[in-house]
């Protein structure tokens, strides 16, 4: 599926094997991953950015990647993520890695609306789930801003390099963004 998604100042489009660089640059980020996952092997990586610029399919519970540019600039900003966690019930998880140069513009929040808006359009979800470490205030802040709430909190969820943390899990039902 070829995507190109427009918000005011971005655009969302499908992984290139000209992002490569980009996206081992935030996969090996300890900045960008401390709440997320430890640091993975470069092999590891190209796996992962190998199977998310394949041809994506919505009931295949893989995760969809998009590479976030700027309109203006082409500067690259990040990735956004969509995974169908269940076609049935359409609930679908979101994710996304911001550049650290690039936070605290609001493209997060941005590009996270424009998915949400695709994902509810072209496959009618009902619901999003985003979830971030208790700690990671600014990840919960886009989510919150993006509309979605706190449903609850799963205790010592994740344990990343030897340090457990809870995690908070957000939800927004489509039906909220009408």
């Amino acid at each position: 599926m070829n995507i190109n998604l427009y918000s005011d100042r971005l655009i969302l489009r499908n992984l290139h094997s000209k992002d490569w660089l980009h996206f081992l640059r935030l996969h090996l980020d300890k900045e960008v991953n401390q709440h997320i996952r430890a640091i993975e092997s470069e092999a590891d990586i190209v796996a992962k950015f190998e199977q998310r610029k394949a041809i994506w399919q919505f009931e295949s519970a893989q995760w969809l990647s998009l590479a976030i540019e700027r309109i203006d600039t082409n500067e690259f900003v990040g990735l956004i993520g969509f995974r169908c966690d269940d076609s049935q019930l359409k609930i679908a998880e979101v994710g996304y890695l911001i550049a650290p140069e690039q936070q605290g513009f609001g493209f997060a929040t941005e590009s996270l609306r424009a998915v949400i808006d695709w994902g509810a359009l072209q496959f009618t979800m009902h619901k999003y789930i985003g979830i971030c470490a208790q700690q990671n205030t600014a990840s919960r802040k886009v989510l919150e801003n993006a509309g979605f709430a706190l449903e609850g909190t799963l205790r010592q969820n994740s344990c990343i390099n030897g340090i457990w943390s809870d995690d908070c899990y957000m939800g927004l039902l489509t039906a909220q963004r009408e």
